[in-house]
């Protein structure tokens, strides 16, 4: 535990304000893309490596950058990642072409390992039984942060162009390294003890291959012969980390870690809710800006502008939520999430026939994952022992963004196989008919949305159930 003098919600304020940049910068280039792809000449295939390669490298990299805060100081790492990222950052504005930029987004993977060390931090100077709900306020940062980003980002593209997005959040990314720097304490590492680089290796590169696999997939085919062999080498490597860690003496994170029932049951949460999470954001929007009638034809900031009441209900409901899973436990509140997750999915394929259906629906989901995401990272934390926490909430951001890459794999690929035909009157051409996502491609996608929030429900069930009740006392209940 912490024992220098913290101002605890000072210090809240502070990672709450950086996790929010982090969501803000990554979210601001969704609508921007087809601009930077104009102005770059990029293709469709690289304009999508702009976004992919921050998950990539931020997967790879998460694991080792919280088993080297457990081991250096979570302080120094976290200080670290978000230098690099704000460089990275800065990079991004000045990028001359789309590799440029794509390799500037790959280092800004850095800052992502920001969150669990984050996470680690508050678990450290908060008693047990503020934990949860400090870290749903924190967990709440990255949906509010990407809202925010979709929104501000489409403003900034369209009155000062893409550059001036990541000048202006190198700006205020600089801000939050001073604010960091003073403000949280030094927390020195809990225990020093050797890293094994070889098991990072294997996991970072295995995690690697397997996201660029999912990356490639819309592009080159799930079975070409290009493919093949990255998600077989992809596979093998993670499959080897896992037999490796079981025979050094100081692997990566302890295998008997892995085999907590509780760490086991957020980790599997966490790949389902990263599917439903990214499934959410990028579905809305897509079915907003989509012409009618198979959309609602709205603009790009408009609609960004319908998942803001979804975020305001985030900022209300995860503290309440982080009450919750402090007074009666996570089970109860991740089966809570799943279910109310499930039936926002339900509404979207029955009732989206406008704009405020769309926000309503959009509402009654965020509820359901930031009902979901708030005890995955409390699990984590109290499940794991002390000198292990930040490689554990590394290795659950590492399992999430698998899954946060999965659903936008699905996403495009449906839009592309469920098509129909709309006519578009062209000047001096006359019409001319072109393929737009039809109403089945929605439908399935939503669908997806409801499989893995029921896949997240059965989950929850297996849940080993506590209540903090003062600091460092848990009470088990069935």
């Amino acid at each position: 535990m912490q024992k220098d003098p913290e101002r605890p919600y000072l210090v809240l304020g502070v990672l709450t304000f950086t996790t929010a940049l982090t969501s803000y910068v990554e979210a601001m280039v969704i609508p921007s893309l087809p601009h930077i792809e104009q102005a770059l000449s990029a293709t469709n295939e690289e304009a999508a490596w702009i976004v992919s390669a921050y998950l990539v490298v931020g997967a790879a990299i998460a694991p080792l950058f919280g088993k080297m805060g457990d081991t250096f100081g979570k302080k120094r790492l976290y200080l670290i990642s978000l230098a690099l990222y704000s460089l990275a950052v800065l990079f991004a504005g000045f990028s001359p072409n789309v590799y440029s930029l794509i390799g500037a987004r790959a280092i800004q993977g850095f800052g992502f390992s920001i969150f669990p060390l984050s996470i680690a931090i508050i678990t450290d100077i908060f008693p047990k039984e503020r934990v949860a709900l400090v870290q749903g306020i924190l967990s709440a940062m990255v949906a509010i942060g990407m809202t925010i980003g979709m929104i501000a980002g489409a403003y900034i593209d369209e009155y000062l162009g893409w550059r001036a997005m990541f000048h202006i959040a190198f700006g205020i990314a600089i801000v939050a390294i001073i604010v960091s720097y003073i403000n949280i304490g030094p927390h020195p590492p809990v225990k020093r003890e050797k890293i094994d680089y070889l098991s990072s290796t294997l996991l970072s590169i295995g995690t690697a291959l397997i996201l660029i696999y999912l990356t490639e997939a819309p592009y080159k085919g799930w079975v070409s012969l290009y493919q093949l062999p990255v998600i077989a080498s992809g596979l093998i490597l993670f499959i080897g980390f896992l037999f490796y860690i079981n025979k050094s003496q100081n692997p990566l994170i302890r295998p008997n870690l892995l085999k907590i029932k509780n760490v086991m049951v957020a980790n599997l949460a966490g790949l389902f809710s990263g599917v439903t999470m990214f499934t959410l954001y990028l579905s809305v929007i897509y079915f907003a800006e989509e012409p009618s009638p198979y959309g609602l034809g709205l603009s790009v900031i408009n609609a960004a502008l319908s998942l803001l009441p979804a975020t305001l209900a985030m900022i209300i409901i995860a503290p309440i939520v982080g009450i919750v899973v402090s007074s009666l436990g996570p089970k109860p509140v991740l089966i809570y999430g799943s279910i109310v997750s499930l039936i926002g999915f339900s509404l979207f394929i029955y009732n989206r026939g406008g704009t405020i259906p769309l926000i309503m629906d959009s509402f009654v989901t965020g509820i359901g994952i930031i009902s979901i995401m708030t005890p995955i990272v409390n699990m984590i934390a109290i499940s794991m022992p002390e000198d292990s926490v930040t490689v554990g909430l590394g290795f659950n951001t590492m399992i999430r963004f698998l899954g946060s890459s999965i659903g936008p794999v699905m996403t495009a690929n449906l839009m592309t196989t469920f098509v129909s035909y709309v006519a578009y009157y062209m000047p001096n051409i006359g019409f001319s008919f072109f393929t737009e996502p039809g109403p089945e491609a929605f439908n399935y996608t939503f669908f997806i949305g409801v499989i893995f929030s029921f896949l997240t429900l059965i989950t929850s069930l297996f849940t080993k159930n506590y209540i903090s009740q003062r600091r460092n006392t848990l009470t088990t209940t069935n």
